[in-house]
């Protein structure tokens, strides 16, 4: 008997996938062309989230990792948008752009993600005053949202570094794989896969050794959770010296 990736089974399969591609990218093609008519006169933001919803979504299904990775951070600008004003309509504007070229040229194809992140626009966080320009550095942030998070965040966006909120583990883990950030802050405790076990990973993973990792726990140093870290893990404790740790982690990651 044949095995389902032989013969006319593979030839099915493969034409069945090319087809079902093709309807993705002409109706993704059709929805990103309306939304680009409409989100230049402040109008279409619910059905802005479902399409990049559905983008990053069908485009993971797909193995279109460019095109996952854009409509993620096209998600996660989203979260900072309550209305689109001027800034946020000409930032999602140049989101629906690059997603339009990525479907309109060889969807199969892959570049520089790295390089292609950090050309798009920054998510908005808390206002600060005189905001330093945004340098080319990304730290990613893998924590849920809260107030501990909009305070990391204002401290990087103080450094002018580029914070890329990621509330999942495992979806942290795909996309340091492919963005190769400058840094990852992980809180200790997460659903699924934990802060500890993502730390590990990374560590073992030769695409993301490199990485600069920190751990925010309310741990003690010396808790058996924490002694399985590599050394190279920067601890920030939930503490009154939270700030001062924060500060101790940028600069092991020669961020500061």
């Amino acid at each position: 008997m044949r095995g389902l990736g032989n013969g006319a089974y593979a030839g099915a399969t493969a034409d069945m996938v090319a087809g079902l591609l093709a309807e993705f990218v002409g109706e993704s093609l059709e929805r990103c062309a309306d939304l680009t008519r409409r989100v230049p006169k402040g109008d279409g933001l619910p059905d802005l989230r479902r399409f990049v919803f559905d983008v990053a979504g069908q485009a993971r299904n797909f193995g279109l990792t460019m095109l996952e990775t854009v409509a993620d951070q096209a998600q996660n600008y989203l979260t900072a948008i309550v209305k689109l004003d001027d800034r946020a309509i000409d930032d999602l504007s140049r989101y629906l752009d690059v997603i339009q070229d990525l479907l309109s040229g060889d969807a199969a194809s892959e570049g520089d993600v790295r390089q292609m992140v950090r050309g798009l626009p920054v998510r908005r966080g808390v206002e600060i005053d005189e905001a330093p320009e945004v340098r080319d550095i990304e730290v990613v942030l893998v924590m849920s949202p809260g107030t501990q998070q909009t305070f990391v965040e204002r401290e990087l966006r103080a450094c002018g570094y580029r914070a890329t909120a990621i509330p999942d583990t495992l979806k942290a883990l795909a996309y340091a794989t492919r963005a190769k950030p400058d840094m990852m802050i992980i809180s200790a405790v997460m659903p699924q896969l934990s802060g500890i076990d993502l730390s590990l990973a990374l560590a073992a993973i030769p695409a993301t050794r490199n990485i600069p990792v920190a751990v925010i726990t309310s741990l003690d140093a010396s808790d058996p959770q924490l002694k399985i870290l590599p050394p190279s893990v920067a601890l920030i404790r939930k503490t009154s010296a939270f700030g001062d740790d924060l500060t101790k982690a940028l600069q092991q990651g020669f961020l500061l």
